[in-house]
Order: C-alpha cells, then sequence, then structure tokens
C-alpha cells in the first residue's frame, strides 16, 4: 500500500471518494472502523482506507468512531504518522452511537470495542498497538486493508 495524497470530497458529512466506481447506479460501499478511543487504530483504518480506496479508484464512505473517545495519540505516535502522511486527527473525534451503524455495509472493531453494544457481528481485527509497536501495526493494518481493498474492488452492484 503506497502512501500517496488523496483527493478528498465531502458528502452529507461523510468522506466520499470519486473514481470509475463513482458512476455506478448503486451507492458505494459505508465502512466504519470502531476502537475503543477512535483516536489511534480506527482514525488511522479510516485513513489508509480512504487512500487505498483512491489510489484503486475505489467508489467509498468510510467513518470511524470511539466507544469511549480520548485522545491515545502518543508523542512519538503522532511523529511517525506524520512521517507516514498520515493525520487521524483529519476528521472529528466522535463517539459511536446506534445511528453510525444504520446503513453500514462493513462494521471493523478492534479490540474490546468488538464487545460493545450493536457491534456482535462487526469484523474484529487484532492490530498491534501504533504507540508501542508501530512497525508491527503497520504491516498488520497494511495487509487487512489490502484484503478490505480487494475485496470491496470485486463488489459489483447488486442485481
Amino acid at each position: 500500500m503506497t502512501l500517496a495524497p488523496s483527493r478528498r470530497g465531502v458528502l452529507l458529512g461523510l468522506v466520499m471518494f470519486a473514481g470509475p466506481a463513482a458512476a455506478r447506479s448503486c451507492p458505494p460501499p459505508r465502512v466504519l472502523f470502531v476502537c475503543p478511543a477512535g483516536t489511534v487504530k480506527s482514525a488511522i483504518a479510516r485513513e489508509y482506507l480512504k487512500r487505498g480506496a483512491v489510489e484503486r479508484g475505489l467508489a467509498l464512505e468510510v467513518q470511524s468512531r470511539g466507544v469511549h473517545p480520548a485522545d491515545h495519540v502518543s508523542p512519538q505516535l503522532a511523529v511517525n504518522l506524520r512521517r507516514e502522511g498520515v493525520d487521524p486527527g483529519a476528521e472529528p473525534l466522535r463517539a459511536l452511537t446506534p445511528r453510525d451503524l444504520v446503513g453500514v455495509d462493513i462494521v471493523v472493531a478492534f479490540d474490546e470495542a468488538a464487545q460493545a453494544p450493536g457491534l456482535a457481528g462487526a469484523r474484529v481485527w487484532d492490530i498491534p498497538s501504533w504507540n508501542s509497536q508501530f512497525p508491527q501495526a503497520k504491516a498488520a493494518l497494511a495487509s487487512r486493508i489490502d484484503a478490505l481493498l480487494a475485496e470491496l474492488s470485486d463488489r459489483g452492484c447488486p442485481g
């Protein structure tokens, strides 16, 4: 997964990426990432998925939420992410609400967020700590994001 700058547009408060898939007659898939605090794993995953979607020309909507929002980005993590061109604070930190789950196609939960109400059917991704194991976390997330992008690329419009 490369880290090229992304093109973004805002549509109804959700990030949507334009590309060849945007011309389809069906809505783009919606992906929601949820982690305990909402500032590290889910926000970083959101930014990497957005970047990968642009690289592949995929239209999608992606959001991140925290079960109990709090800033858990350590100073060293902030430095590492800046070097990567990733800004987990690119979108406001928001608490997960039941409304966030309405109409979402794929929900990914990290850590104990998978136990939150409404997330029983979420995909659970086990990613090392970004604060203490940056290289391992980056590699693990890249693998998951690449697989998710391939899945989304293979999806066609229903019917």
